[in-house]
C-alpha cells in the first residue's frame, strides 16, 4: 500500500518525519514536498506537479493525505484524477472554497509577505497550530527557525494559489474511496463546526475529533491520530 504525505501552507515535509514512525512499517510512504514551488496560480497547479511527482515515482493508486493546504491539493488531486486514488485524509483541512472574507484576508497575507518576508509572517503563524503552544517551545522555535527559509515568493504563491482555489464540498459525495477527516477542536484555521458539514457529503466517512489539538494534531495528539490512520488503511 502506498501513501503519500502532502505537508501543509508555512512548512516542510520534515512535518511527517515524527509521526511516520509511528504507523506500520509495511506501508510504503512517500513525501511530496511543495514548499518551494513559485509558479502556480491555483491549486491545480499544485496538483498538476504532484501528477508529476507521482508518474515519476511510478506510483499507482496511492493514498493522499494532506495536511491543511496539503488537503487541498489532494482533494484537487483526486478530482481530477478519481480512478487513480485509492483512499484520502483530510488532517485538519476543508473542501470548502474560501469565504469573501478570507480571500481578503489572504491578500492581505500575501502582501505582508512580500513586504516583510518569511521569518516576520511564520514567526506569528507557526505558533497559533497548536492548542497550547507552550507546551512545545523547543519544537516552535526548532520549527520557526527552518520553516522561515521558505522564500517568501514560494509562501505568497501559496496564499494566492489558495485564495483561488475551487469549491469541492459537491466533489466528496462522487467519490467512491474512503475518506477520513481529522479535526482539532482548537483549530483556529479550520473552524470545527465548519468542518464537521462537510462529513454529511462522504459515502464513506471516517471522522476524528481531537478535543486538544488544533491545527496540528500529528504532533500534540499523535499517538491517537497514528492509531485512527492505521485503523482507516486497515479497512481498505
Amino acid at each position: 500500500m502506498k501513501i503519500i504525505w502532502i505537508h501543509g501552507f508555512g512548512e516542510d515535509s520534515t512535518v511527517w518525519e515524527d509521526f511516520l514512525p509511528k504507523l506500520p512499517a509495511y506501508y510504503q510512504h512517500f513525501t511530496f514536498d511543495h514548499a518551494l514551488i513559485t509558479k502556480a496560480t491555483d491549486i491545480s497547479d499544485y496538483a498538476l506537479i504532484l501528477r508529476e511527482f507521482i508518474e515519476l515515482h511510478e506510483i499507482t493508486n496511492p493514498i493522499l493525505i494532506g495536511h491543511s493546504m496539503g488537503g487541498y491539493i489532494a482533494l484537487e488531486y483526486a478530482a481530477i484524477f478519481p480512478d487513480e486514488v485509492s483512499g484520502l485524509g483530510l488532517f485538519h483541512s476543508s473542501a470548502a472554497a474560501d469565504s469573501e472574507d478570507k480571500k481578503v484576508e489572504r491578500l492581505k497575507t500575501a502582501q505582508f509577505i512580500q513586504k516583510n518576508g518569511s521569518k516576520a509572517f511564520i514567526e506569528n503563524f507557526y505558533p497559533k497550530m497548536f492548542s497550547s503552544p507552550e507546551n512545545y517551545e523547543e519544537l516552535i522555535s526548532r520549527n520557526i527557525e527552518r520553516y522561515s527559509l521558505i522564500p517568501a515568493e514560494s509562501l505568497s504563491t501559496a496564499t494566492l494559489a489558495m485564495r483561488n482555489r475551487k469549491d469541492h464540498i459537491n466533489t466528496l459525495s462522487t467519490f467512491k474511496f474512503p475518506l477520513f477527516q481529522i479535526l482539532g477542536k482548537s483549530d483556529k484555521f479550520v473552524p470545527l463546526e465548519l468542518a464537521l458539514q462537510q462529513t454529511i457529503q462522504l459515502q464513506k466517512p471516517y471522522t476524528l475529533v481531537l478535543n486538544e489539538a488544533a491545527h496540528a494534531g500529528m504532533i500534540e495528539q499523535a499517538p491517537i491520530c497514528a492509531e485512527f490512520i492505521r485503523h482507516f488503511l486497515h479497512q481498505l
